[in-house]
């Protein structure tokens, strides 16, 4: 069998174009599986901090209270978004213009190094206010790269392969971010149950951020295998371009169909483990299954979304119904959990939450970028989705515990969560569906 009837031309929907890079459904699978991976790798890196805040709060961020300490270090957790749009703008225009590949392998050298240097920085009590400027510098660094890191993954799970699963490919930027999650809370997890609270204290807590590091080897052996065509020498959409207008809509649109599921994940993924503890009065080592059981269901749940949107043909309807339902039930979620207070109820109300986040996210992922031409895809998505966690995603924390403390009402975070989720059910019912049609090219 010929090479062209074995491979296909490297074009997001297998669309006709000049014969550049060829690959084979096996070529395809490796790329998308290092962009999963890398992505996973990345995520994790970034997100373990906030399974760890209130140990690294006592560790750097000491105060009489410990409710101030624990701000304090979300506080730092929101500091890392502070750089994701810049890296977003800076990664995500090298991404167009130098490719994927090349803008991929830069995000995980520096997301490891900004995770060594959490993990080796030394505490407040041995060297004082150098301490905790070591570890906001770390983040700030780690969000430079994560603000690039979403643009060029997502355009490249989108772009590989064939146009009937680009859907289910797309879901697996979110269903890797699940992966991380579950990663990070699965290790705090057991590291709580195997390290006595003196020794997770002292130095356990720095064990996840130290195997961070091995995202630098393992990220780049299997970012070797990504092959692309060379970027095409397209200009960036100038004033006369007459999709400009277009295109500057949907990035606004993507920045607030993020926004309402951003919060959303960071709350029900890595805020509620410490709510539980804080709020609910749960065991710290139970109350990290909370998020374990968040992020497992994210993982299960976003491809089985994903590949439903390709069945339908469409995007939206999964999109919004998902989204109506959270907002639905948010609220007798979090009565429940407050007034029955034990780690079953907890568990259950989580993953219904989840099912429903699941689905008005995991279609979500194609329906964004694929509103954006291929030349443009990954520098837009990049910005877009870095201004708007870091407005939102990374500051709900912070603002779910600040909210509690001014309001003394348990229920703040649900209420917040709801007016962001209405916001983002908005914007996603204004974009173009577009699962059903080629992408532009």
């Amino acid at each position: 069998m010929s090479t062209a009837t074995q491979s296909q031309t490297f074009q997001g929907d297998g669309a006709a174009s000049s014969p550049t890079v060829q690959m084979s459904p096996s070529q395809q699978r490796k790329i998308v599986f290092a962009a999963v991976i890398g992505n996973l790798l990345e995520f994790f890196d970034f997100t373990v901090y906030s399974y760890f805040a209130l140990t690294i709060g006592k560790q750097f961020f000491p105060a009489d209270d410990p409710i101030t300490s624990s701000l304090l270090a979300f506080a730092v957790f929101a500091v890392g978004f502070v750089m994701r749009p810049l890296g977003g703008i800076v990664l995500g225009r090298y991404a167009d213009r130098a490719g994927r590949k090349p803008a991929l392998t830069l995000t995980i050298l520096l997301m490891a190094i900004g995770s060594a240097a959490i993990g080796l920085a030394p505490t407040y009590a041995q060297i004082g206010l150098a301490a905790p400027l070591l570890i906001v510098s770390a983040r700030l660094l780690q969000g430079f790269a994560q603000g690039g890191e979403f643009g060029a993954a997502t355009a490249t799970l989108l772009e590989v392969g064939g146009a009937k699963s680009r859907g289910f490919r797309a879901s697996w930027q979110l269903a890797s971010q699940g992966a991380a999650a579950l990663l990070g809370s699965g290790l705090a997890a057991s590291l709580g149950f195997l390290l006595s609270d003196d020794t997770m204290h002292s130095w356990g807590w720095r064990i996840p951020f130290l195997l961070g590091t091995l995202i630098a080897p393992v990220g780049i052996y299997l970012r070797r295998h990504i092959q692309e065509e060379p970027p095409k020498a397209k200009v960036v959409a100038g004033r006369d371009d007459p999709k400009r207008g277009l295109y500057v809509r949907n990035w606004f649109l993507t920045i607030f169909s993020i926004a309402g599921m951003s919060v959303s994940t960071y709350v029900m993924m890595y805020y509620m483990p410490t709510y539980c503890i804080q709020y609910l009065g749960l065991p710290p080592k139970m109350s990290m299954l909370a998020g374990v059981a968040a992020s497992t269901i994210s993982l299960v749940m976003c491809p089985i979304y994903g590949a439903w949107s390709d069945k339908m043909g469409k995007r939206k309807p999964l999109t919004m119904f998902g989204r109506v339902a959270l907002i639905v039930l948010l609220y007798p979620a979090f009565w429940v959990m407050i007034n029955y207070p034990s780690l079953p109820v907890v568990l259950a109300a989580l993953i219904v939450l989840m099912l429903c986040y699941t689905m008005g996210s995991a279609p979500a992922y194609a329906l964004m970028p694929e509103n954006f031409p291929k030349h443009l895809r990954a520098g837009y998505m990049s910005s877009a989705y870095a201004i708007s966690v870091s407005v939102f995603g990374g500051t709900a924390q912070l603002v779910a515990g600040w909210l509690i403390r001014v309001t003394g009402n348990k229920m703040a975070p649900a209420w917040y969560m709801i007016a962001c989720v209405i916001v983002s059910l908005i914007a996603v019912s204004m974009f173009e569906e577009t699962g059903n049609k080629v992408l532009d090219e």
